[in-house]
Formats: structure tokens, C-alpha cells, sequence
């Protein structure tokens, strides 16, 4: 179904994970979704900004929430932070008429009235393309591959907002990942966290909770995990690099998968840290 939604890329899409973006734009293209880049968006505070002051983390959100609703589109945030402090703020102003004019009182000119809806990358696949459009044009077959849902922990775990998907035991990605013909594997992790921004601080604590996760993943035989968050797939796949020597999988972005699907080719694999090769050779025309 054809849309335009206003684009929230976060700093994580437009640094770090450039390929995540150009995978997406090229996934959405196919389905005649067009992505809007808001003017003038800011950095919506991730997790540090409202551990440190929550009406901090509100406004920072409420602006970029106030540009969305200038271009007159909802809002599409790929990464899983930035989704959860917007869809956070958005219902939290909806609800309370004293936060959208303490809010509004702070972004001044700019104006927020929650008239949005904010949408994750899952979501979008769901609403604007479905399950039944994505299975039916598969031009490549997935099924020698095996993979697990890594959902992180920060995209249903909202704080007093009704999350889009069950907040410990999501099933909305799996059902996309058995669309596009894949191998999905149940597993324990899917929420576990990777250390999130702690890599930052705290190289180790990230390195043991996201050996765990691919540990686990390891056992259970799975050829490559598929994440829709930035954060979580820079984590996983900079294992390596963090000081992992045992073996490691391909993390793959969700849209990925999608360009797997219908292009057998990924416009990203040379920028995945953890190489994808033996993935894709298991990749077959349709």
C-alpha cells in the first residue's frame, strides 16, 4: 500500500548503521513507501536522557514529534530507542493536557498535539505491506536458513504506554521472518538485553551479556540472528572486536532479510563486521 511517512532516522542511521537505512529505503521502495526525512530533527535523548531528567527525555522527543506532525505524516523510527521515547512522549501528551503544555511551553514555536501515530519498522511491514504480500513475493528461497528473533529490550518495554506487541513475548517479527521463507527457531532471548549503550563505558559488561545471547543462539543451531534495532546489531556484531574468540553469527537487520528475499543480495554485506558469506550462500533463486 502506497505511503509517505515522516522519517525519524536517529544519529544511529545516519553514523554507524548508514547500510540500515539504505537497506530499508530500498525494502520500502519495493512497496511504494516513501520516507519523508523530518527537517531539522535532533537527537531524541536515547536512554540517558530521561535517567537523568524525564521532562528532558519529553522534550527532546516532543520537538522532533512536533516536526512530524508539520509534515503531516506519522512517524517512522527505525531504531528502538528512539521509537520507544517517541511513542513514550506521543502517548504520554495525548493523555495529559498539563505535559502537552509544559511540552509545548518548552519547544516553543514548535508546536506538538500528539495528532501522530509512531511506528516501528515491524509495524510498517505489518500495516503498510503484510504478511500475506511478503510471503507471496519471495524471489529467493530462505528456508536453508536458520534464524532467531532478537526483538532487544527496549521496543515493547514501555513505561506506562500499551506497547504495539506482547512486552515479554513479541511474536510480531517472527511472523514477518516466516513470510519471507525462513527457518524461524524458537528461543529464550529474544528480550535479553546486549549492554545497550554500555559499550560505551563498560566494554565488558557488553561483551558477557551479548556472548550469552549468541551463545544461546549457537546452541540452538541457528545460522544468523535478526535484529530491527541499531544498537543491538552494532553490540552483537562488534563481539569480535570486544574480545569474543569463540564462534560467532551474522546479525542481520530485519529489512536485510527482506532484500534476501527479494533481491538475493544485501546492499549492506560488506558493512556487517561478522561476514555474512556463508549466510548467503545459502540463498537460492525461488
Amino acid at each position: 500500500m502506497a505511503a509517505t511517512l515522516a522519517y525519524y532516522p536517529g544519529c544511529s542511521l545516519k553514523s554507524s548503521s548508514k547500510f540500515y537505512e539504505a537497506s530499508i529505503q530500498k525494502v520500502f521502495g519495493r512497496y511504494g513507501i516513501s520516507l519523508k526525512e523530518i527537517d531539522d530533527w535532533s537527537c531524541c535523548g536515547a536512554s540517558a536522557a530521561p535517567t537523568v531528567d524525564e521532562r528532558l527525555g519529553h522534550a527532546l522527543a516532543a520537538r522532533n514529534l512536533a516536526l512530524a506532525e508539520k509534515a503531516e505524516c506519522d512517524l517512522f523510527a527505525p531504531c528502538s530507542a528512539c521509537y520507544n521515547r517517541a511513542k513514550v512522549t506521543n502517548e504520554m501528551i495525548r493523555s495529559d493536557a498539563d505535559l502537552q503544555k509544559e511540552m509545548n511551553s518548552i519547544i516553543e514555536p514548535l508546536q506538538t498535539s500528539a495528532s501522530v501515530e509512531v511506528k516501528n519498522i515491524i509495524e510498517v511491514l505489518d500495516d503498510y505491506v503484510g504478511v500475506e504480500i511478503l510471503a507471496r513475493d519471495r524471489k529467493y528461497d530462505l528456508s536453508a536458513l536458520k534464524v532467531v528473533p532478537y526483538y532487544g529490550c527496549v521496543l515493547t518495554r514501555m513505561m506506562r504506554v500499551k506497547p504495539y506487541d506482547d512486552k515479554e513475548n513479541p511474536e510480531s517479527m517472527d511472523r514477518l521472518l516466516f513470510a519471507a521463507g525462513l527457518n524461524v527457531l524458537r528461543w529464550p532471548f529474544k528480550m535479553e538485553c546486549c549492554g545497550a549503550s554500555k559499550t560505551l563505558t563498560n566494554k565488558d559488561m557488553t561483551r558477557r551479556l551479548s556472548d550469552r545471547i549468541v551463545d544461546m543462539a549457537i546452541v540452538l543451531g541457528a545460522d544468523a540472528i535478526v535484529t530491527p534495532c541499531p544498537l543491538c546489531q552494532m553490540n552483537l556484531d562488534l563481539l569480535p572486536s570486544l574480545g569474543r574468540t569463540k564462534e560467532a553469527l551474522p546479525v542481520l537487520f530485519l529489512s536485510e532479510v527482506f532484500e534476501l528475499s527479494l533481491y538475493g543480495k544485501m546492499l549492506g554485506a560488506a558493512s556487517h563486521m561478522i561476514a555474512a558469506d556463508t549466510l548467503l550462500s545459502k540463498v537460492k533463486e525461488a
